[in-house]
């Protein structure tokens, strides 16, 4: 039989295999090797860890269906900002494979339950059967057998602090691997002191989590940390948090203040509600993310 419209066919057709072909790229199991080196480069800066849920214990529970097990904290790349890496694990279920995925995700505050179906894996490898999770003496250990075969991955963590050390006649220190010590992420814009003593990018933008916080203010109008805006390449701009006397929490770059997923600016007047401190353009409104600073949206 004649087709009067081949085409609208053919167009559907491709659409499909581009998806899958998309869904297979994503899924694409990694070596065992790979996976080590990854996790071994970027977990050695990690500031917090959040779980493991299962602490050395096996995970068989739910077969087949994904759950957050861990959550690692790391500082991104110029050491001011954070990210968290997330850690999904599925028991194999009948014909579904076991597998072990991580993903990143920028300017939030924890890890969503479930992975994102279309955002990039920074791991993924099946065929991880009898998972083991434990955080002991500083370090992540991973047990599980690979191709049924045991192995095994260990992870220094030398920035991670466990509570308190209360010594008589002492300032109270931080429980930690080697006291004082601390493994920084240096970039060439920002930290490398050596080679450039001034911070930011011109293309960084806080809406893609790449701008330089140069001073912070916190609830109770005090500034954390030093104050290094001086230092900012593009100068800076303040956004709007707590509504401090003397201004809010500061970054480094070119302001686009008012524009989507940017700070709102200051409206300049310091006694109004909250929700009235900031200015977006007209289709967007203010609206507070985690860390309190509003965000036109």
């Amino acid at each position: 039989m004649y087709e009067r419209n081949p085409p609208m066919k053919n167009i559907l057709i491709l659409t499909i295999i581009f998806l899958f072909s998309c869904s297979e790229i994503n899924s694409k199991s990694q070596s065992l090797a790979e996976v080590d080196w990854l996790l071994s480069s970027e977990w050695i800066y990690a500031t917090k860890i959040v779980g493991p849920q299962y602490n050395n214990e096996e995970i068989t529970r739910p077969p087949g269906v994904e759950q957050l097990v861990m959550s690692i904290v790391l500082p991104d790349l110029g050491g001011l900002n954070s990210k968290h890496q997330c850690l999904y694990y599925t028991v194999k279920f009948k014909e579904k494979k076991s597998s072990f995925r991580i993903q990143e995700f920028k300017n939030v505050d924890k890890c969503p339950e479930i992975s994102d179906n279309e955002r990039e894996n920074f791991v993924y490898i099946e065929g991880i059967d009898n998972l083991k999770l434990a955080f002991k003496s500083y370090q992540i250990i991973m047990n599980f057998k690979h191709n049924k075969k045991e192995s095994v991955i260990e992870i220094m963590l030398p920035n991670i602090e466990e509570g308190l050390i209360h010594n008589k006649y002492e300032a109270i220190t931080t429980k930690s691997l080697r006291p004082g010590l601390k493994l920084l992420r240096l970039t060439e814009e920002s930290f490398d002191f050596a080679s450039n003593k001034n911070l930011g990018k011109l293309s960084d933008r806080f809406s893609l989590g790449t701008a330089i916080r140069c001073q912070q203010v916190n609830k109770n109008c005090e500034s954390v940390g030093e104050n290094r805006c001086e230092m900012c390449r593009y100068g800076w701009y303040e956004v709007v948090d707590f509504q401090c006397p003397n201004g809010g929490s500061k970054f480094c770059g070119q302001n686009h203040c008012g524009e989507k997923n940017e700070p709102a600016c200051p409206r300049g007047t310091r006694v109004v509600p909250i929700e009235e401190a900031g200015l977006c353009q007209s289709d967007l409104g203010p609206v507070a993310n985690f860390e309190k600073i509003l965000v036109c949206q």
